[in-house]
């Protein structure tokens, strides 16, 4: 190929490239109140009825950093035996997009003093590369390079994935493998499969450790796992004021620098403004090289919950747990 790229777009995703090896799913700081992301088990987990909205952008100064919208919807149903829940989003890295609409459902179970959950999901997903973007710029017309495909290409891909999700009074626990089939993902109709969608292993915990009856602590964890890639996981240690307010930091494994200096330390922030409306903020500070070319990352979600009838065996967990 004679064309010599320097647009920060194809050189943000040369750079993004080695992360996706590892993490092809998006990132998400506040996955503590995203877990229907992660699992369809978590489906109809709440008392009643809860909705979300999610917008993250990553890497904020750089362009064609990584950007993402996600809106959920979950609720019990037939006397919380059963959760149905759907996810939606949206994330774009320079030239290339993803859609994704998935479906899941669980069926629960009460097991000790918390519900057992066993969830099924179903998904599909738009993926399209954009080689007409006007960001894409060489040293001669991208006409003149046969290898570079002249316009949006784009393909579709169905999937399916499986989760466990057990909660308690005071803790939860997870495990979930939200995408089971190895698609082929490169484009066109001579395609061979040399890019496949890798399969993410999930397990999640979390447990409450009231303080006092106005204080809470509360860690959590989301451990990551990708066949033939490194160990991942994000660990959060938060507080819960009044059933009010909740502030807490975040630390994620990875990263390109010295061993254990990780990918980011984030912070997260939230409050209900009204007793079932909840917004949460989280900013994430970079440790890896790419953090001399951004400002950081920041996290919104907003999150509805309706009021449903509390179960004898087990309480409905703050914040949409």
């Amino acid at each position: 190929m004679q064309m010599n790229y320097t647009t920060p777009v194809l050189a943000l995703l040369m750079a993004f490239s080695f992360q996706m090896n590892a993490q092809q799913e998006a990132q998400i700081t506040q996955f503590m109140f995203n877990r229907l992301v992660y699992s369809p088990a978590y489906a109809g987990s709440a008392e009643g009825a809860c909705a979300s909205g999610l917008y993250r952008k990553q890497w904020i100064g750089l362009e064609g950093s990584p950007d993402l919208q996600v809106l959920s919807f979950h609720t019990p149903l037939f006397q919380r035996r059963v959760g149905l829940g759907i996810n939606l989003s949206r994330q774009s890295i320079g030239i290339t997009r993803q859609l994704t609409a998935e479906m899941s459902y669980a069926y629960r179970i009460p097991l000790g003093k918390g519900y057992l959950s066993a969830g099924l999901s179903a998904s599909v997903r738009y993926f399209a590369e954009d080689y007409s973007d006007p960001r894409i710029k060489g040293t001669q017309d991208i006409s003149f390079d046969p290898g570079v495909p002249q316009s949006l290409q784009s393909k579709y891909l169905p999937n399916f994935g499986v989760g466990l999700y057990y909660q308690a009074k005071d803790w939860y626990a997870g495990i979930s493998l939200p995408r089971m089939v190895e698609g082929n993902i490169d484009f066109g109709a001579g395609a061979v499969g040399l890019s496949t969608e890798s399969r993410h292993y999930y397990a999640m915990g979390g447990y409450r450790l009231h303080l006092s009856p106005s204080v809470a602590f509360h860690p959590q964890v989301l451990f990551k796992y990708v066949d033939g890639t490194p160990f991942d996981a994000d660990i959060y240690m938060g507080l819960e004021l009044n059933e009010q307010f909740h502030g807490g930091l975040s630390y994620r494994l990875g990263g390109d620098r010295d061993p254990g200096s990780g990918e980011s330390i984030d912070l997260v922030l939230g409050f209900k403004i009204q007793k079932r409306l909840m917004v949460s903020m989280g900013y994430d500070i970079t440790l890896s090289k790419i953090r001399d070319y951004q400002t950081g990352t920041i996290e919104v979600m907003l999150g509805y919950c309706i009021a449903g009838p509390s179960p004898k065996a087990i309480d409905n967990p703050r914040f949409f747990e």
